[in-house]
């Protein structure tokens, strides 16, 4: 009976423990407890694609109300401000079928990310270059903008909630 009790217990100890490390999702308890407020500024665009520009910022602010926590995004002063610049945007062939049909197209965006403290007046998270891809497949009938670019924005806000959220 106590080899059985010790393999009940050890299977529900590796359900509760994957159960656990399967619900982890970040929050904003890592975040200074002075910053309450944070502006995510609209996105410089040098790319002058101001439609990309705007889903990157919708994207972002997305990313931002899921992870977050009870931090609040304003459109005014802030105690932190968040602020991206679209730097480049390409799109071009990445495969090509045995009649030199392009097949799929590689979507790359980059940006660069200022998270910035304005009590501390100091810089949270800098990153000068963030680049993502995505690529879409015109034999399936995918576009550039519903999914290459679609794919690429989801790829950068990964890259921010690593590089930029985990180094609350």
């Amino acid at each position: 009976m106590g080899l059985l009790r010790k393999s009940l217990f050890a299977v529900l100890f590796a359900v509760e423990a994957s159960c656990l490390f399967g619900c982890y999702s970040f929050t904003a308890s890592t975040l200074p407890s002075h910053i309450k407020t944070v502006q995510i500024h609209e996105v410089e665009d040098k790319t002058l694609d101001p439609v990309l520009a705007n889903d990157i910022h919708t994207a972002v602010v997305d990313m931002f109300r899921k992870n977050a926590g009870s931090v609040r995004l304003v459109n005014e002063e802030a105690n932190a401000d968040f602020e991206i610049t679209l730097l480049s945007y390409t799109n071009k062939p990445e495969n090509y079928n045995s009649s030199s049909d392009v097949e799929t197209y590689r979507v790359t965006i980059r940006v660069s990310v200022k998270f910035y403290d304005n009590v501390k007046e100091k810089i949270i998270y800098e990153s000068k270059s963030l680049s993502a891809d995505g690529t879409y497949d015109v034999q399936k009938n995918e576009t550039e903008d519903r999914h290459g670019q679609a794919r690429a924005i989801e790829k950068l806000q990964d890259l921010i909630i690593t590089n930029a959220l985990a180094k609350w």
